[in-house]
């Protein structure tokens, strides 16, 4: 959720509580002014017909609200609600009164003053539309104010989200711009400092891992040239022949994996960035031709069933990733044994016969997991590395009979 689909929400819900305060605190002020402004009205009422009665000795004629009750004597004036029969309705309704007394020749007379009051519903009603007015139009000039000053005020920290958005590795430090906001220059400030050093570590990182390589590549050229020398020469003996072939056998395992190390690391540092639309049929059937004669040497018997697929992916990376699940399955296999290859338009999928494996399955695909065979090696952690990098999800496993089964499904079709 959106940071100011957040402030929205959580305003709203605080106005709701506000509404109901409100609505009671309104109706209290409404009735206060609503009796005040009739006692009033009345006790006016009562001075001019005491005034009156002063001048005329005699009560206004025709007077509406006022009742006149012989023999009896309020000695102060008194207001009272009560209810009254109204006929037209004929339902009852309040009314404020107020009783007075007057002296008529020697004889007292009680005044009962009345005046039409607003009835409670009607105090509720009128309450609820006014407080519910305000707090709407409270509610449309937050949703407008806030959008007008989300746009000016947080637009500094959408930039800067834009620029992480298309930060590149191997580009130098982008430049955030300068802001009026202090926490906004003080993140663009400690971002910058950031992504300086971890840009400055990549790069030396990068320097380390090419300069390291160069140089392996390099002394094991030389092994291998001298090893094969060695190998060659009529003057060996058989015990130092199986030394040299160790050394040469190592050599190459050590090459392959420097490689393959170079190689992960390109791919976790995001390197690979020119990816297009590949059709897979024909790479796939490109590298099952290169693993023929392996396939005949072991006696591994193939199958596969192929449709058009386009993947969008580095068209080196995808060689790379069924190269290895390929070798693989060619290396990891047993004598006799099979390998089923299938490909759908969104899935391709592997099987192969071997060894069973008793441990987490999930592990194999880490770097260097000993199997029962011995070393994993790291072909499917790169495998693995490219699938996360283009987000399509790997399933590994095996059956209790020894049946390797890895499936990639194209989530990004």
């Amino acid at each position: 959720m959106k940071l100011i689909k957040k402030t929205y929400l959580l305003t709203y819900i605080w106005l709701l509580p506000v509404l109901l305060l409100g609505s009671v605190f309104s109706f209290i002020i409404i009735e206060y002014i609503a009796y005040e402004e009739i006692d009033e009205f009345l006790s006016y009422e009562m001075e001019r017909i005491k005034k009156y009665y002063a001048i005329n000795e005699m009560l206004p004629e025709n007077h509406q609200g006022m009742q006149l009750i012989p023999d009896t004597k309020t000695s102060t004036p008194v207001f009272s609600d009560t209810l009254i029969l109204e006929e037209g309705d004929n339902e009852m309704v309040p009314y404020r009164t107020l009783k007075f007394s007057i002296n008529h020749k020697g004889r007292e007379f009680t005044i009962v003053l009345q005046h039409l009051m607003l009835g409670r519903d009607d105090v509720i009603q009128g309450t609820l539309i006014i407080v519910g007015g305000i707090l709407l139009l409270i509610a449309i000039l937050l949703f407008l104010i806030v959008n007008f000053t989300n746009r000016r005020i947080w637009k500094p920290f959408y930039k800067t989200l834009n620029i992480l958005n298309r930060l590149e590795i191997n580009k130098p430090v982008p430049e955030f711009g300068n802001s009026q906001i202090d926490e906004f220059k003080t993140l663009n400030l400690t971002l910058r400092a950031l992504l300086k050093k971890i840009l400055d570590d990549y790069r030396n990182k990068k320097e380390f891992s090419e300069n390291v390589s160069h140089e392996l590549q390099t002394h094991l050229a030389i092994i291998r040239a001298n090893t094969d020398k060695l190998l060659n020469s009529d003057t060996l003996n058989e015990q130092n022949a199986i030394s040299l072939n160790k050394i040469h056998s190592a050599a190459l395992k050590l090459g392959h994996a420097q490689k393959s190390l170079f190689l992960l690391s390109q791919i976790t540092n995001g390197e690979f960035r020119d990816a297009l639309d590949i059709d897979v049929k024909p790479m796939l059937i490109k590298t099952i031709d290169y693993y023929n004669e392996a396939f005949q040497i072991r006696g591994i018997s193939l199958t596969n069933s192929m449709q058009d697929c386009i993947v969008f992916m580095d068209e080196g990376l995808a060689e790379v990733m069924f190269n290895n699940l390929i070798k693989n399955a060619v290396k990891h296999n047993i004598e006799g044994g099979f390998i089923n290859i299938r490909l759908s338009d969104k899935e391709f999928t592997i099987e192969n016969s071997g060894i069973p494996y008793h441990g987490n399955t999930s592990r194999l695909i880490d770097r260097f997991e000993k199997g029962s065979n011995g070393n994993m090696g790291i072909g499917l952690s790169i495998v693995s590395q490219i699938c996360d990098m283009y987000k399509f999800t790997l399933k590994y496993k095996i059956s209790p009979e020894g049946i390797h089964k890895i499936a990639i499904i194209f989530n990004n079709l």
